[in-house]
């Protein structure tokens, strides 16, 4: 997690470029400022939905995706389209059974796995939660007119889309 409050100046950046080898000073400032502000987004959002309704940010993201998959899905799913490893998600299934958001049923294709669904107390939470966050997303974008948002868009796709960061720290 980037968690940088005092971001470096411009200056400072140079210094440790000419002796540490960076040839991109603008190139990592751009980055620092972007990873502080993605970092600010990231908790304020957090801090909304735990204010809200009381969900992680995880919480949420599983009952959006059982929300799209009435039929149930599984942990290994689930845990792929949260980005977490299937053990953290059965953790995170294991808290959310208990409290009622979802269920763990027998697969009706395979007895030996479980399908996670939407219980309506899930249902209700997500109820909740999405007008509360709808708002949040709609004040935070309200800074960008419609240009600055489809350029957004556009950066952010370039990079996921041409497989930048799929190196993960890779450098070259």
């Amino acid at each position: 997690m980037f968690e940088l409050k005092d971001l470096p100046s411009y200056d400072t950046l140079e210094r440790f470029g000419a002796t540490y080898g960076n040839t991109d000073v603008q190139g990592l400032q751009t980055w620092l400022i972007w990873a502080s502000a993605t970092q600010e987004m990231l908790s304020a959002f957090e801090a909304n939905l735990a204010h809200s309704c009381g969900l992680s940010q995880t919480q949420f993201f599983v009952l959006l995706l059982l929300k799209r998959n009435p039929d149930g899905l599984g942990v290994g799913t689930l845990a792929d389209g949260v980005s977490v490893t299937s053990q953290t998600m059965t953790r995170i299934i294991d808290r959310m059974v208990g409290a009622g958001l979802c269920s763990r049923d027998v697969d009706p294709v395979d007895a030996r796995a479980r399908l996670v669904r939407l219980t309506q107390a899930g249902d209700d939470m997500l109820g909740k939660a999405l007008p509360s966050h709808y708002a949040w997303v709609a004040k935070l974008m309200g800074h960008f007119n419609a240009d600055e948002r489809r350029m957004l868009n556009q950066l952010m796709f370039k990079l996921t889309q041409t497989g930048v960061l799929a190196g993960h720290g890779e450098a070259g």
